[in-house]
């Protein structure tokens, strides 16, 4: 895909390795995050990375702003032809918090976005979306949503609305379930929900770049042996490299005993936060 990408979030985990990316790949890519870009977020563990966003060259000025403010939101996509959307509250918060941020925040962007011509939003939904499904069960983007969390339940309600404007306005969506962002899978849970950072460019790119997605979702995973999560009739073209098992020995020496109920579910603490059943 050309054309100006708007990245939002851009100073969280996800988006300073996607940061790095863009900029050694040559996206015309414009940054964006409620913090400060120098400060916001904790630096990728991957030296490279960092070092790759430190020198990159900005096509187009960072922008600092709150996507809550409609006239940010207007100026920030302005000529834009896609969105990378990060930003958001990524855990578990008081509901008040939530609203602001996963939802009134969310809601501008994508009304913004149609008003402006925007053709393509990539979300960063949550495998929390579906975590109160068991652990071990082989399940897809076509199952019933099974949220584990108030977090988890606002990552359901962006990927309807994302479904809406496909639907109503014509904007593309790919809504991507993320997993477990590592640089390498560090306990049990992770030999099937890890993503690497690899191939999370991998798969952010292909997102952008699968002509005629309409409206799709996506696991964020790698492609690890013990996966949940079925891929296989999506629309994006995205081919995971990386398998988690490959660590599995240093998990062994690191393993540490897990509550049975986290392990049990497969939002694992978001799921039995607050569980009263």
């Amino acid at each position: 895909m050309t054309g100006k990408i708007v990245l939002t979030g851009a100073g969280g985990n996800i988006g300073r390795v996607l940061s790095a990316h863009f900029a050694a790949t040559g996206r015309p890519v414009q940054r964006t995050d409620i913090q400060p870009l120098a400060q916001a977020g904790a630096l990728p563990s991957d030296g490279k990375t960092a070092q790759a966003e430190a020198g990159a060259a900005d096509v187009f000025p960072p922008m600092q702003g709150d996507l809550g403010d409609p006239a940010f939101c207007k100026a920030l996509l302005d000529g834009a032809h896609a969105v990378v959307h990060l930003a958001g509250i990524p855990n578990e918060q008081p509901f008040d918090d939530l609203l602001q941020h996963n939802y009134i925040a969310l809601y501008n962007l994508y009304d913004t976005a149609r008003r402006s011509g925007v053709k393509r939003i990539v979300y960063a939904s949550s495998n929390h979306a579906t975590g109160m499904y068991p652990t071990g069960t082989r399940i897809d983007p076509s199952m019933p949503v099974n949220p584990d969390s108030q977090y988890g339940l606002s990552k359901v309600w962006g990927e309807a609305l994302a479904r809406l404007y496909w639907e109503k306005h014509g904007i593309e969506s790919v809504c991507l379930r993320i997993g477990s962002f590592q640089p390498v899978p560090s306990s049990i849970r992770h030999l099937s929900t890890w993503l690497s950072h690899r191939d999370a460019c991998a798969l952010v790119d292909a997102s952008l770049d699968t002509p005629n997605v309409g409206f799709d979702i996506v696991y964020g995973v790698s492609a690890n042996r013990r996966a949940w999560w079925d891929n296989s009739h999506a629309k994006v073209a995205y081919r995971p490299n990386d398998n988690a098992e490959q660590h599995l020995p240093e998990i062994d020496r690191t393993l540490t005993k897990v509550d049975p109920l986290e392990a049990r579910l497969q939002g694992a603490d978001f799921a039995a936060e607050g569980y009263s059943r």
